[in-house]
């Protein structure tokens, strides 16, 4: 079976969850869907959507893990979900232990099929939730039968001169076939001061399962995406690549001064798996050029490489070396990168043009001036002409 198609999964969508009522405060980033990792970052599980507003709609979909390729390695069981081995109560019981289960510890968002964020729940309002801190999260659990446990975990906690307690975990879980919900309640911090250094430990947690999403919990999201660069990654999606005859018909005889040697159109370049692309050598005596010139339209991989580009080289840095720098400078119009080594007589220029084009350029025996001069009579406007 193929693993990209192995979460195979019924949209028969359960009462379970639909919630309406959650609401990420002072939302801008527009309607986005929600899914898990559940079954790995490959196969992610659509759950619910983020409406325009912030509301958050939850919609946990019924599942057969029998029809999940390598489910199991995702798999947990209620004794683990309940303390596991390092959990000695001689009271503890359970029942149904080998009932399957499958636990969601990150909610992420997702625009344009891509991971741009999580939302995390959380009763600790404005942050994400922090467990060194009193308060309750959430997290849900798939079962494929009803399970419970119940069970009360005690760890003797000590550092000589400083604090010695007993820290106190109980479990309260009690899952039926489908989507359960679980809180993890800290309720208790150990305080302790040793005359030199003084701080504070988890001393009591609670984690049990719950019916419904409690009044109390605030969602903070937690975005790490750039916007206008996803947008322009899905505006070069929609782009029509350069035609190869366009390339002949443009090639360039010479680059400033230097005389181009070779060329080669659709050139197999090393972690870039697009053959959109034009590369071609400019030589004048022991001055060359490899310039390599990308369309970066309807590629995936290729439209993130511009993307990334934008981003680095959006503000000015610069390393320097035994050898030379490395710098993202503004030269003329363009946000450029710049890897220079003085020693070696080699310079490295790339920077995006035209809104599609990623160039590269590598000089052996010009300076970074020398070879942005040469690059400036680049005419990439006559590439994109009807």
């Amino acid at each position: 079976m193929n693993t990209n198609k192995s979460v195979i999964f019924l949209f028969v969508y359960m009462s379970f969850q639909v919630c309406i009522a959650q609401q990420i405060e002072n939302y801008t980033k527009g309607e986005i869907e929600i899914k898990v990792a559940s079954f790995g970052y490959e196969n992610p599980l659509t759950v619910g959507k983020v409406a325009e507003d912030g509301n958050i709609h939850f919609t946990w979909p019924e599942m057969n893990l029998d029809t999940i390729e390598n489910s199991d390695m995702y798999m947990t069981s209620i004794q683990e979900m309940a303390g596991g081995s390092f959990c000695k109560d001689p009271d503890a019981v359970s029942s149904n232990d080998n009932a399957k289960l499958v636990k969601v510890d990150y909610i992420y968002v997702h625009k344009y099929g891509q991971r741009v964020g999580s939302i995390i729940p959380s009763t600790q309002k404005d942050q994400e939730h922090r467990k060194d801190q009193l308060g309750t999260t959430l997290y849900w659990v798939f079962s494929d039968s009803e399970t419970s446990a119940n069970t009360t975990c005690v760890e003797k906690t000590e550092w000589e001169g400083a604090y010695s307690f007993d820290k106190i975990t109980t479990y309260d879980l009690q899952f039926s076939k489908g989507w359960n919900l679980v809180s993890t309640t800290l309720e208790e911090m150990e305080e302790w001061d040793n005359g030199t250094e003084k701080g504070s430990l988890p001393k009591i947690i609670k984690i049990k399962s719950v019916d419904k999403i409690p009044d109390s919990i605030h969602w903070y999201l937690n975005y790490w995406a750039n916007d206008e660069l996803l947008e322009k990654e899905q505006q070069l999606m929609i782009l029509k690549p350069i035609a190869k005859v366009k390339y002949e018909n443009w090639l360039p005889k010479k680059l400033g001064n230097l005389k181009r040697a070779s060329f080669e159109i659709g050139k197999e370049l090393e972690r870039l798996p697009t053959t959109n692309n034009i590369n071609m050598i400019f030589e004048k005596g022991q001055k060359t050029i490899d310039l390599t010139i990308v369309d970066c339209a309807a590629n995936k991989e290729a439209s993130s490489v511009f993307t990334l580009m934008e981003d680095m080289a959006s503000r000015d840095w610069r390393d320097e070396n035994e050898t030379g720098y490395k710098s993202a400078s503004k030269i003329g119009d363009k946000r450029v990168i710049t890897d220079y080594d003085q020693k070696e007589a080699k310079t490295l220029i790339t920077y995006n043009s035209n809104q599609r084009f990623t160039v590269k350029a590598e000089a052996i025996n010009l300076t970074p001036e020398e070879l942005w001069e040469q690059l400036k009579t680049l005419n990439l406007e006559t590439l994109l002409e009807d």
